[in-house]
């Protein structure tokens, strides 16, 4: 974390402050944030996030979603694949602020959640070997955040969090052979850091 919030004050720093006093950056008290990619891993498959922040005198309420969807098929001479799966996380917390001209740091917390939903299904030439898995799950947690805004104008900024999630969680599956259908149900408590390098684009009104 520390070297994505080094290269992101540098960038700060770079750019002409134009004596401009750290009151211009504070009043617009509303904030939407769209995307959520890693910039250390451009390539890999991510979450598209939306969120909203109502700026206070000393930090904002936040609230946002994630949305995960993904589906393939695969289909030859003597078998098929298919696979979906859905995940929403929405979350609601509060964040401080400290801010330096075009920098703010936040640190609080969010209470997130996330349903997840998915199903896999493989049909094969011969009937005795087709399966069917339907996964469905459910999380429940407190994640600390860490985060620094970069302002590129009085509208437009940039921002990166890393965060520790603290969560419970519930899932089944319900596995269907040709034997027949068994369900299975795992439940318990997780803990785990979020990626770095994660990016935002935020406007502000």
């Amino acid at each position: 974390m520390k070297n994505i919030l080094v290269i992101i004050a540098l960038c700060g720093i770079a750019i002409p402050s134009q004596s401009q006093d750290v009151q211009e950056f504070l009043n617009k008290r509303n904030e939407i944030s769209l995307g959520y990619f890693n910039a250390f891993e451009l390539n890999s498959i991510n979450e598209l996030g939306v969120g909203y922040k109502r700026i206070i005198s000393n930090g904002a309420f936040r609230a946002g979603a994630g949305f995960n969807f993904s589906q393939y098929d695969h289909e030859n001479d003597t078998e098929q694949r298919e696979y979906s799966g859905l995940e929403f996380s929405p979350r609601i917390g509060y964040e401080f602020h400290q801010s330096f001209n075009r920098l703010r740091l936040h640190y609080g917390a969010d209470v997130v959640s996330s349903f997840i939903n998915s199903t896999s299904e493989y049909i094969a030439e011969d009937p005795i070997s087709n399966r069917t898995d339907i996964s469905k799950g459910f999380q429940i947690g407190l994640r600390p955040i860490l985060g620094l805004t970069v302002f590129i104008n009085k509208s437009i900024s940039f921002a990166t969090e890393t965060y520790l999630d603290l969560y419970f969680y519930k899932s089944t599956e319900e596995r269907t052979r040709s034997s027949g259908t068994t369900i299975s149900t795992y439940k318990g408590m997780s803990m785990g850091l979020g990626p770095l390098g994660i990016v935002s684009v935020n406007f502000h009104f």
